[in-house]
């Protein structure tokens, strides 16, 4: 019983920092994607405001095709605040693999986040995702050889034996009990008497003892 628990509850070291990264790409996901959100929010509403505005004087000429060119960078700021969020929702699911010791598949969704980190995300997060998928493989290792053994007693003289005299040892003679000599001699046949072995009769009874 001691050595399953030990193997439940024991979490390699690989795991702790692992989730750590998660934590970290978690914080730095929701401040840059409420930051690029509301960034691309201002910047489209503030250029739809432009427009109209220009459209209401009267010596205004906007090419619409022009506004929209314009709109553009604001559309992929907006695009990147989503993918951050989804990334803060996703690294929640990959602690939650971690913790289940699913680490085959955790290393696979990391490296396709840590792809869409780089890319979409910002490199401060594809860093740190790369960091974490990178400790995966001597966790995996790990998880494959088992948990290691809680030590065992071992025979007497070696290392983890308990010393003579505490448990399993024999119990010690009590003290003040004085052991009898044990010393060979003829049993009266008449009254059962033990007697010394060179005696001829016995010393209660006076009965012949046998040669």
């Amino acid at each position: 019983m001691g050595n399953l628990n030990a193997g439940y509850n024991y979490e390699p070291p690989e795991a702790q920092s692992i989730k750590s990264m998660y934590q970290i790409v978690r914080i730095l996901a929701i401040v840059f994607g409420i930051l690029l959100f509301l960034g691309g929010l201002v910047y489209v509403a503030f250029l739809s405001l432009a427009f109209h505005a220009c459209q209401a004087a009267t010596n205004c000429t906007v090419n619409s095709g022009g506004v929209g060119f314009v709109i553009i960078p604001g559309l992929f700021v907006l695009i990147f605040g989503v993918i951050d969020l989804v990334i803060y929702f996703k690294m929640k699911t990959l602690e939650a693999l971690v913790n289940a010791r699913q680490y085959e598949q955790a290393k696979h969704e990391t490296l396709v986040w840590m792809v869409l980190g780089f890319i979409l995300g910002g490199l401060i997060l594809g860093v740190l995702l790369l960091i974490a998928y990178i400790k995966f493989d001597p966790l995996i290792a790990s998880a494959r050889a088992g948990p290691p053994q809680v030590a065992q007693w071992g025979p007497p003289g070696q290392m983890g034996q308990p010393p003579q005299g505490q448990w399993g040892a024999p119990a010690p003679a009590t003290w003040g009990q004085a052991t009898a000599p044990t010393v060979a001699g003829k049993t009266c046949a008449s009254c059962g008497t033990p007697n010394a072995s060179g005696s001829q009769f016995c010393a209660k009874c006076g009965a012949a003892l046998p040669p």
